[in-house]
């Protein structure tokens, strides 16, 4: 995925809102430093207020560019009536929760989608994304559940870390795919990558195959080399004695 801080000259580029919606504590602030500045910051603490930053994102194969203008919105609940504000005139909608918390799921799932729904535009894109993935260990939402109700609302789906940087480009060129294109299936997409790269590893894999073999024959076709065979079974032959 090609990243530019400034559009290239040949490609037209396409301005969007996009608003990360979730409760606190999810990881939305640390997703869009990851995606805008590549740091992560272990101590970040939770927004307070409304956080804004932007983006401009060449994707693969298409002749346009994305400008993304992101809102960080803050995820107390006191602070949930100003998030309106934010998502009432949004292209883009990423609704996030954190893997290890199942009330961040049900929230999304029972407030925030229906406020979202209700006041964003019927055109709008949405995608689920299940962050902090790196703590699989301890998840209390499976990814199979998280997928499920992306279908259900028509959402792209992914799983991000942000402390690892793991599927933040992915969601968010996805996303940009989905604007260019109304009809791109983010899942044939994936699908379509996954294979591409199991045949890489694969073909990775035959050739370093190849090469030991070769190795193998090369020693075996050097005239010198003497091939010594030790039998494990045969014993030291004593010493002979040279008295009776």
């Amino acid at each position: 995925m090609e990243e530019e801080d400034e559009k290239p000259n040949n490609l037209s580029c396409v301005d969007v809102k996009a608003v990360l919606i979730g409760e606190s504590g999810v990881g939305k602030t640390s997703i869009l430093k990851q995606f805008t500045a590549h740091i992560f910051d272990p101590d970040c603490s939770a927004s307070i207020s409304s956080q804004f930053t932007s983006k401009i994102l060449n994707i693969p194969n298409e002749s346009k560019a994305i400008r993304f203008d992101l809102w960080d919105t803050a995820g107390q609940e006191k602070y949930r009536s100003l998030a309106k504000i934010f998502y009432k005139d949004a292209r883009v909608v990423l609704f996030v929760y954190e893997v290890t918390s199942k009330k961040s799921f049900e929230n999304l799932k029972n407030y925030w989608y229906e406020q979202v729904n209700s006041n964003c535009s019927s055109n709008a894109v949405f995608a689920l994304v299940a962050n902090k993935s790196d703590l699989y260990k301890t998840a209390e939402i499976e990814e199979k559940e998280g997928i499920k109700w992306a279908d259900e609302i028509g959402a792209i789906f992914q799983s991000t870390s942000a402390m690892n940087n793991t599927g933040i480009d992915l969601l968010f060129e996805n996303i940009g795919k989905k604007i260019i294109n109304p009809t791109f299936n983010y899942k044939e997409e994936n699908e379509a990558n996954k294979k591409l790269y199991d045949l890489k590893k694969q073909k990775e894999k035959n050739e370093i195959n190849k090469k030991e073999i070769d190795d193998e024959n090369d020693i075996d076709n050097i005239p010198d080399v003497k091939k010594i065979k030790i039998d494990i079974n045969t014993t030291k032959k004593k010493k002979k004695r040279n008295c009776c």
